[in-house]
């Protein structure tokens, strides 16, 4: 889910907890035939009436603020250890000086307590009837039951706000991570790209053996530490929901022979055979991300390469259609390699999972899976492992397609 979904949920949780505490205190002021009620909210100077329900006369308003001195809410917490009941405000002697009894008029009163998740005084609920309604012991527990009603509600709301907080952070500390690696990836970038052109220039130069070595062992270990920036880079934004989808209408086949053109001079140094099977029609356009379809094809096809020392690396393509004309492209990608031992495949797809081990002779981050799968995901796909044995591997990676087929003589 994407951060500002969590943080407009939780807004939507609060919400309906003030609405639930509404209706709570409606079904109350029902079911105790009293004139008033009040939800209020105290601190060490003064009073404040978050929510009232008055019957037939108004003895109080929403948002009235009193210092405590004049407030019958306070007299609960300041002057009660538990419910305060008064049955006449005009002889009570907490009451009978009180300026605010002018106020409200004469009346019989009740009030409980509301404490925090802390058990810290929160406020107080209060009752007051103009006609002297003599409370009864079951309308004191009632107001008892609602009095932790709210407590549960407060400390609900507690979380839901330091969620909310952890939630915001997590963002702020993912948008700066992305910003420093993207930062940190071109600063890298900048000067390695300098380093592999002197490299590359010394190749067209007269070199001896151990030279020509020594400069195959820079553009490797330079190429290979680009590449890691990319997938963390790429990893670093999928983490952070930065990824977007741009459909438009690509070729399957061009896709794929970009993909064999990109990894020819590799697999010709290691004398593999790169090739390409195609079951489809060679003029077939899909809609969908070409480039995301393109990215998870180059890690897919760059881990085969890596862990295969001799035979073959093949992609093979299909596409079918399901019942309801949806279609689904198919990209198999098999290798003649090492394989991947049973105990380990469930570390497969895993971030900066080291499959064959931390040695560094493979080299890598360990994230090239992890992303093809939130690639994959991000269309609505799937990539997997087929099967894998000391005489090689098959990864699946499968999507459907955005549109119907289009067929084009270009």
């Amino acid at each position: 889910m994407l951060k500002t979904e969590f943080i407009d949920v939780l807004s939507i949780v609060s919400h309906k907890l003030y609405d639930s505490a509404a209706s709570v205190m409606d079904t109350a002021s029902r079911l105790i035939p009293a004139n008033t009620f009040c939800i209020a909210q105290l601190d060490h100077l003064s009073t404040k009436v978050l929510n009232v329900y008055n019957r037939d006369k108004l003895i109080l308003g929403e948002g009235l603020v009193v210092d405590n001195a004049e407030s019958y809410c306070a007299l609960v917490t300041e002057h009660s250890q538990g419910p305060l009941v008064i049955n006449n405000n005009l002889t009570h002697p907490l009451t009978r000086h009180m300026d605010a009894t002018e106020f409200v008029g004469g009346c019989s009163f009740v009030g409980v307590p509301i404490h925090n998740e802390n058990g810290e005084i929160y406020g107080s609920l209060c009752s007051f009837d103009q006609d002297f309604y003599s409370y009864q012991q079951k309308d004191v527990d009632l107001l008892l039951s609602l009095s932790s009603f709210f407590t549960s509600l407060l400390e609900m709301e507690t979380t839901l706000q330091q969620l909310k907080q952890a939630e915001e952070t997590a963002a702020k500390v993912l948008e700066e991570k992305k910003n420093l690696l993207a930062v940190l990836s071109h600063e890298i970038r900048t000067p390695m790209n300098g380093v592999l052109a002197m490299a590359n220039l010394l190749q067209s130069t007269r070199l001896n053996e151990d030279q020509s070595l020594y400069v195959n062992v820079i553009e490797s270990s330079g190429t290979s530490l680009l590449t890691m920036m990319d997938q963390i880079l790429d990893y670093s934004k999928a983490e952070a929901g930065a990824i977007s989808l741009e459909i438009k209408p690509y070729s399957v086949t061009e896709t794929v022979e970009h993909v064999l053109q990109l990894f020819s001079s590799e697999a010709q140094k290691k004398g593999i055979r790169l090739c390409a099977e195609y079951n489809i029609n060679d003029h077939l356009i899909l809609m969908g991300d070409q480039h995301k379809v393109r990215q998870i094809l180059i890690n897919l096809v760059g881990n085969a390469l890596k862990f295969t020392e001799k035979g073959e690396v093949c992609i093979s393509t299909e596409v079918s259609a399901d019942t309801k004309g949806t279609l689904h492209a198919s990209y198999e990608i098999k290798d003649t390699g090492i394989g991947i031992p049973q105990d380990r495949q469930d570390l497969l797809f895993k971030s900066y999972s080291q499959i064959h081990g931390n040695s560094g002779k493979y080299g890598g981050a360990g994230l090239g899976l992890s992303i093809c799968k939130q690639l994959a995901e991000l269309m609505g796909g799937v990539v997997w492992l087929k099967e894998s044995s000391p005489m090689g591997s098959r990864f699946v990676f499968n999507i459907s397609s955005a549109a119907p087929t289009v067929h084009t003589n270009i």
